[in-house]
């Protein structure tokens, strides 16, 4: 009798498995083909965003299903951060010593601020997705702490020698109308000028984003999110120059940003 019952039982427990499991065209899984969930309850994406005004952001995000509509995840990014009165100038200049055009510019820059953000967050359905190519649309928010780094900005300044010398400067409160005189700009100095004088400064950022996921249960997730980040920073971050050269402009410890960020992963 037992003889008999093993390969029946053996059977039935394969067919449930079977049933319970399925495998969709395209490499999509679920949970029974009427079901809901998928069987993937793992992910990692890779994102890059786009923030206005002109910021970027790469980020990494690890994830986990906490139910078939939820997900709880933690990220990790670097971005730039950038005020909105911020225009870049080509002087175009000429330097026959060093047989070199000047570097463009932003006029009235006193600092570059880069931000390292770290956070948890939630996302959460508001539709189910289609088995078969679907888009799921929902909505997802997260918060947490960010390190600022500050970098003096620093302009190539023509000295009045009569030998088309340069030198290096950076803002000090001291040399504010030289340092906004475009007579006396020859250009930007190299990115790396300054990178021995970077401030940190601590912070925090929140977000809040729609969310739109392509192909309801490829593989390879597939994220787009239009939303708005919110950045704090505790301690001096001006990013410009506040003077009657240039008026309209002023600093503010909080950045606000609209961002639109693309997601490619693996999930498992």
């Amino acid at each position: 009798m037992i003889r008999i019952l093993a390969p029946l039982f053996t059977l039935l427990l394969l067919s449930s498995v079977a049933t319970a499991q399925q495998r969709l065209p395209g490499n999509q899984n679920i949970y029974g083909a009427a079901g809901r969930g998928v069987i993937y309850d793992k992910e990692l994406t890779f994102n890059l965003a786009l923030l206005a005004p002109r910021n970027v952001e790469f980020s990494v995000r690890s994830g986990k299903l906490v139910s078939f509509d939820k997900m709880k995840y933690w990220s990790l990014g670097l971005g730039n951060i950038r005020h909105s009165r911020e225009r870049k100038i080509n002087p175009e200049d000429f330097n026959p010593n060093t047989k070199r055009i000047s570097r463009s510019y932003t006029y009235g820059k006193e600092n570059q601020l880069y931000a390292l953000r770290f956070a948890f967050g939630t996302r959460k359905y508001l539709s189910e997705k289609a088995r078969n190519r679907g888009v799921a649309v929902g909505y997802s928010y997260e918060f947490g702490p960010t390190l600022g780094i500050l970098k003096p900005y620093f302009l190539e300044a023509k000295l009045s020698d009569g030998q088309f010398s340069t030198v290096d400067i950076r803002h000090t409160g001291e040399n504010t109308e030289r340092f906004l005189n475009q007579d006396v700009i020859f250009g930007g100095s190299s990115w790396a000028t300054g990178l021995d004088e970077i401030g940190l400064r601590p912070g925090v950022h929140a977000r809040a984003a729609a969310h739109f996921a392509f192909g309801a249960y490829d593989e390879v997730p597939k994220y787009l999110e239009a939303g708005l980040l919110a950045d704090f920073f505790i301690g001096e971050t001006d990013l410009m120059i506040e003077s009657d050269l240039t008026p309209g402009v002023t600093n503010s410890p909080l950045y606000l940003s609209l961002y639109v960020k693309l997601s490619f992963g693996k999930r498992w």
